[in-house]
């Protein structure tokens, strides 16, 4: 079907095939980057971004699609397969653990490309982090700490439940063992 015949079908101004090209973005810069004289634009530093569900199953799968999304557009310079891996387990731990209620996950990464996850849910605290942190069945927040993400946890801002704090630096980030995927 040629160009004139799907406008016409769309109800669209007819159109010259040779005059069809691709918009022109012009100059102006991608969203959440500045110009950098005329080189690659320079991400804009600090961003974040956070969504919240409620704690079913899919969950997890998500977060992991939402994670690698926004980690591309925020043009994260770490390893962004192993961030997304640990932002999936430790949302997935949420939903395991805590059963009901809402799970946030956020996104944050800082001038210094430091990223951050926080999974914040609404069991109160720690809920057996230093086992869970000692744990050796490949998953969790063991595969977390594996894969070089550092792990704290602090009361939600809310008053309610607990938010799990992942510090994840640019540079390279530890091996995995073997691939998790989300349930």
């Amino acid at each position: 079907m040629n160009a004139q015949k799907v406008s016409a079908a769309l109800g669209l101004p007819s159109v010259d095939e040779s005059t069809v090209a691709a918009p022109s973005l012009g100059d102006e810069p991608l969203p959440g980057r500045e110009p950098n004289d005329g080189k690659e634009p320079t991400p804009v530093r600090p961003q974040s971004w956070k969504r919240s569900w409620r704690a079913e199953a899919c969950v997890p799968r998500l977060a992991r699609l939402h994670a690698r999304t926004r980690l591309s557009m925020m043009s994260w310079s770490g390893d962004q397969d192993s961030a997304v891996r640990i932002a999936t387990e430790v949302v997935r731990n949420a939903v395991q653990h805590v059963g009901s209620g809402v799970v946030e996950l956020r996104l944050s990464v800082d001038q210094d490309e430091v990223l951050f996850l926080d999974v914040t849910d609404a069991h109160p605290g720690d809920g057996g982090l230093d086992g869970a942190l000692a744990g050796r069945d490949g998953t969790g927040l063991w595969l977390v700490r594996r894969l070089g993400g550092e792990v704290s946890w602090v009361p939600a801002e809310s008053g309610n439940g607990k938010t799990i704090r992942i510090r994840v630096p640019p540079g390279e980030i530890g091996t995995t063992t073997s691939p998790v995927d989300a349930p």
